[in-house]
């Protein structure tokens, strides 16, 4: 590995200090707890196991085309901060109840986490990289087996840079013969996360999404309950029901930096109606805003070609020349679940209506933290090409695309992908 990855690497074993990297994080991190899956996009990643359709035979793999939404993570965005100062100025006035007290101290421990480490990756997340690298190595060792290159790149977001650093590192200590080439920047970023830029040009799209999510807030949760446990009576907050929402995302990030906070649980507070109300209105929210809705899916959709682009191109390179193994990408969630719109894949491309989404097309299902997409040609003595599609390692179909067998694809079938056969 060249002198970045390298200093990378020391960055990461600093930052992930108590971790051994070829191994498992202390404790049992992975375990599922009560009420993990209401946290939308901030659920950490389920590692299930892993099952392979067998392919025809005679096909074997011998490229992957990776792209991993960065691991769990600190919260962005003002809600530690929001619900921290409304209670804190309730405290200095004695507005609070026995349970808000106790809630403050808590909602103390996540600041101190979060100072000065808004939205950076946590151990967990970290940890998630590493072990997600070490299975794709042991699930398609013939990918892996000779020297061969790995080309890299990542948005330029700290927490994107350190999630491929455990990812690469786990991966060169699985297959040391690897050779490792590494590219960031803003012009690599528009197209590892183009609805980003696509949104920019629209900005009318967020904010009539916006409005749809305040009209399901309004409807689907009652914040006085909550407020009333937590603040005494004649001093709700101003904003009760911001208030609610940026309790439960606290509440929902505690997964990701469970190491951090040695196990914390803020859902407590809340009650199941609660719980279920909140989750709801959060999943949709982050459906519309990058999953393929009834509502604005087919702009979020169209986004992603200059993504589709570079992923056919680079196959199409990999095809034509054996020494390349792999293309790694490693970006965030608005820029990987569009993509699942684009291909039509089956589960995480469906198109819903948005207040359907929480139980039609879950976030927590399809865009935990370091959720991720496979995409694995096979080939055999005659040259022939198959593909297979995954997302978050399970073996994925293609909406109106008719496999060869089981969830393996005609590479020239695929024509949203395959270059000649769009032509």
């Amino acid at each position: 590995m060249n002198n970045w990855i390298s200093a990378i690497a020391a960055l990461v074993l600093a930052y992930a200090a108590g971790a051994d990297w070829r191994g498992e994080m202390p404790g049992n991190v992975a375990a599922l707890r009560p009420n993990e899956r209401t946290a939308s996009v901030y659920h950490s990643y389920e590692f299930e196991p892993i099952a392979d359709t067998p392919p025809p035979d005679g096909f074997k793999p011998f490229y992957i085309s990776h792209y991993g939404r960065h691991g769990s993570r600190n919260l962005t965005g003002s809600a530690v901060s929001d619900v921290m100062n409304a209670l804190e100025k309730a405290d200095k006035r004695g507005a609070l109840t026995e349970t808000g007290r106790s809630l403050l101290a808590d909602v103390r421990k996540i600041a101190a986490v979060h100072h000065e480490m808004s939205g950076q990756l946590a151990a967990r997340g970290a940890w998630e990289h590493r072990r997600l690298a070490r299975r794709m190595a042991e699930r398609f060792p013939e990918v892996f087996a000779r020297p061969r290159r790995v080309r890299c790149r990542s948005s330029v977001s700290p927490r994107v840079l350190i999630s491929q650093a455990n990812f690469t590192m786990a991966l060169k200590d699985a297959a040391p013969q690897l050779d490792f080439d590494f590219a960031t920047g803003e012009r690599h970023h528009k197209i590892i996360n183009p609805l980003h830029w696509a949104r920019m040009d629209k900005p009318d799209v967020a904010t009539r999404s916006e409005k749809i999510v305040e009209s399901f807030a309004r409807d689907w949760i009652d914040p006085k309950p909550l407020v009333r446990r937590i603040f005494t009576a004649g001093n709700p907050p101003k904003k009760p029901l911001k208030f609610a929402r940026a309790l439960f995302e606290c509440a929902s990030i505690c997964q990701c930096c469970r190491c951090e906070l040695d196990g914390l649980d803020i859902y407590r507070f809340f009650e199941a109606g609660e719980i279920d109300a909140l989750s709801r209105t959060l999943s949709a929210r982050h459906y519309l805003a990058m999953g393929n809705s009834e509502e604005f899916g087919a702009f979020v959709s169209a986004s992603e070609a200059p993504l589709a682009r570079d992923i056919a191109a680079r196959a199409e390179a990999a095809i034509a020349d054996d020494r390349i193994a792999a293309d790694l990408r490693f970006g965030h969630d608005s820029g990987l679940w569009p993509l699942a719109g684009f291909l039509e894949l089956e589960g995480p491309g469906d198109r819903v209506k948005a207040a359907d989404s929480p139980s039609a097309c879950p976030a927590w299902k399809w865009l935990p933290m370091a959720a991720n997409f496979q995409m694995i040609l096979y080939r055999n003595a005659q040259g022939e090409i198959l593909v297979k599609f995954l997302w978050n390692e399970r073996e994925m179909r293609l909406r109106g695309v008719k496999p060869v067998s089981g969830p393996y694809y005609r590479w020239s079938d695929v024509h949203v992908l395959h270059p000649r056969a769009a032509n």
